[in-house]
């Protein structure tokens, strides 16, 4: 059938959106704890991901929008 997919498919799917997703807020400035955070996911995955793309350990926990005033 057309636009049927497998459960593995759809898994594979959802991990996909979720790697977009990390590494999109990444960009916009999140760090680490935020996007697990906002995207309710475990910290380590939001790592691994984010180490997959290459982003170095201190890079990560930068968060300008983690503040005092926060």
């Amino acid at each position: 059938m057309p636009g049927f997919k497998s459960k593995k498919e759809m898994a594979m799917s959802k991990v996909a959106d979720l790697s977009y997703d990390i590494q999109e807020m990444f960009i916009d400035g999140h760090g680490a704890k935020s996007i697990a955070r906002t995207l309710e996911c475990p910290l380590e995955v939001v790592l691994q991901v984010l180490e997959s793309f290459g982003v170095e350990g201190e890079d990560m926990d930068y968060d300008p929008f983690n503040t005092v005033n926060s």
